[in-house]
């Protein structure tokens, strides 16, 4: 028998009247929040923040395991992801990634990553859209 399907995340509010959240993503126990203008304290990430950094850690992950089935020597990958609203765009919220390859990477090796990393599955989700269907517990 299988055991069941662990949820990939969970946020619980505890009743208490603020934003702070406790979230469980995978193994990881964190909190999130919002920032002082929108109601919060601060002490956490906000969700948009959570998937920037889904995209960012994807990115990562997706960039280091092609290299390595690849056996190209690939250093350090640092990838910064912000998002923004732009009112009047279609559609209006904008992932914003710069990618910092390390290591020793020829022209041709640094142009196919940057390719790669638009096959990212976070990336390809957030292009194409989601759906999500909601159901009372």
């Amino acid at each position: 028998m299988t055991a069941p399907a662990r949820p990939s995340a969970i946020a619980d509010d505890s009743g208490h009247g603020g934003v702070q959240i406790l979230i469980t993503a995978g193994p990881a126990r964190f909190t999130g929040d919002l920032t002082p203008a929108d109601g919060g304290l601060d002490v956490g990430p906000n969700p948009h923040d959570l998937v920037a950094a889904g995209l960012a850690a994807c990115t990562t992950q997706t960039l280091r395991l092609y290299a390595k089935r690849k056996a190209w020597a690939l250093g350090a990958v640092h990838v910064e992801v912000t998002w923004r609203r732009e009112p009047g765009w279609l559609p209006a919220d904008v992932f914003e990634r710069v990618i910092t390859l390390g290591g020793d990477l020829d022209e041709a090796q640094r142009a196919r990553l940057m390719e790669i990393a638009e096959a990212c599955p976070v990336h390809k989700m957030l292009v194409a859209g989601s759906k999500v269907e909601t159901r009372a517990a």
